[in-house]
């Protein structure tokens, strides 16, 4: 079994992740983990060894059981947060546009991943674009890309922690 990269130190929590957007119908997938209150695109950990075409593809597949291929590189985000443990987070995430290759239908749906032998509860939900300021979507920055016209962002700096005591 592979590692995922993630790093803890006594500041930081550093994580490399992916993140795939799925829009059908003028609706898109996202994903509230663990009852956290906040929906994110699906994706995750990047693991030594792996490309992230081959992650987003992968973890895709894992927590949705459907098979996806890469439409576009939408970009890359270095951002910086404070998760819902109160720890100050240090994420850098690829970003792509996701098709599916099977029929995927636009229903709600709740999955329990076995992640590593860690049970986690993923509730899917297809939100419609344009309902889209009506929900809490982390990070935060990609709330305001999905509501633009262009998805590309090349690389992105977002630095949540600047208005945060250190």
């Amino acid at each position: 079994m592979r590692e995922s990269i993630k790093i803890k130190t006594e500041d930081y929590n550093f994580k490399f992740r992916v993140s795939g957007l799925i829009i059908k119908n003028n609706k898109v997938l996202l994903v509230d983990m663990e009852d956290s209150g906040f929906l994110c695109l699906p994706g995750g950990y990047v693991e030594l060894g792996e490309t992230t075409e081959v992650v987003v593809k992968r973890e895709l597949l894992e927590e949705i059981g459907k098979k996806f291929e890469i439409s576009k590189y939408l970009g890359v985000a270095e951002n910086y947060f404070i998760n819902k443990y109160s720890r100050k987070m240090h994420e850098i995430s690829f970003f792509y546009l996701m098709m599916p290759i099977e029929n995927i239908d636009t229903n709600d749906f709740t999955i329990i991943e076995n992640d590593k032998g860690h049970k986690i509860k993923l509730d899917f939900k297809w939100v419609d674009l344009k309902e889209i300021e009506n929900y809490d979507i982390r990070p935060s920055f990609f709330k305001q890309i999905l509501e633009s016209e262009n998805l590309e962002f090349n690389h992105l700096i977002y630095h949540e922690l600047n208005n945060v005591k250190k």
